[in-house]
């Protein structure tokens, strides 16, 4: 029974989950950590993104499938605790305003920040992703083939640090879907918005569908994180339009809702670290 739970979709299907979740849930830590330190909030945001830092340095030594998940669980704390925060930080210190953009999007202080790091994330892209012969990422790789970005053959048995490419992944996808509906909403009408909407649904049922035909836990993980975070920008942007109210960021008003949400995610977590160990051709025969 516990070998059949490991079959495709279910790998596929739980990474979805875990990181469709893991957004939920890093809205709802961000608006927990304001709640609760107040005045302290940006040296518990330190020790957040200290301890998501540490995750991924522990997740550095370990076999693929617990350094998938430590790296994936690191990243998203720096990326509550070290990006959210810091953002924020930066802009009540310039006393930037919130604003509404031109289509009726709320553009709030700290977002305006993060849309400035766009020529930052794009330079790293291209130091860390296109410039980089070791990467399996489909996306990059589809660079290397069909635009002539093509640096070389990977290095022969080099051996790949997964806790080190899942926290790159986790950072630079989260980034990238801020970045992308920040400026679309800011800078084109609401037609454009909608057909971009749909386009993104579409791309995130394609890259769902692929992700269920995965077999292997660590892999899925690695290819539900980005699938996961695509998926999320289809709930958030119409709560953003006032379609419905973004309870995730409202941790003391729904507890239950969000304590369901936050045990579904710690059972996934459980499903990816006790997947079962890979039988030897041995053990495999004394069961026939």
């Amino acid at each position: 029974m516990t070998d059949l739970l490991y079959r495709k979709p279910f790998p596929g299907l739980v990474a979805f989950t875990v990181a469709f979740l893991s957004q939920w849930l890093g809205h709802g830590a961000w608006a927990f950590i304001r709640g609760v330190f107040g005045e302290y909030q940006q040296v518990a945001s330190l020790a957040v993104g200290a301890i998501g830092a540490g995750l991924i340095w522990a997740g550095l030594k370990r076999s693929e499938v617990p350094a998938t998940w430590m790296g994936f669980l690191g990243a998203l704390l720096v990326w509550v605790g070290w990006f959210e925060f810091t953002f924020e930080f930066y802009a009540g210190m310039f006393r930037i305003p919130e604003y509404t953009s031109p289509t009726g999007l709320p553009i709030f202080a700290g977002a305006t920040v993060l849309m400035a790091t766009m020529p930052i994330m794009l330079a790293l892209f291209l130091l860390y992703g296109v410039f980089n012969r070791q990467t399996k990422c489909n996306l990059i790789r589809w660079f290397h083939r069909n635009l002539g970005f093509n640096p070389g053959l990977p290095t022969p048995d080099n051996g790949r640090s997964f806790a080190r490419i899942t926290a790159l992944e986790t950072l630079f996808v989260t980034w990238f879907c801020y970045e992308f509906w920040l400026y679309v909403g800011y800078m084109f009408s609401n037609n454009v918005i909608m057909v971009a909407y749909v386009a993104w649904t579409a791309w995130a049922g394609y890259i769902l569908w692929k992700l269920l035909k995965i077999p292997r836990v660590g892999h899925a993980v690695r290819y539900g994180i980005p699938v996961g975070i695509v998926a999320w920008g289809v709930a958030e942007m119409p709560a953003h339009f006032g379609l419905y109210s973004e309870i995730w960021l409202k941790p003391f008003d729904y507890p239950v809702t969000n304590s369901i949400m936050l045990l579904l995610f710690m059972a996934g977590m459980i499903y990816v670290a006790r997947q079962p160990r890979k039988r030897s051709p041995v053990e495999a025969a004394e069961l026939l």
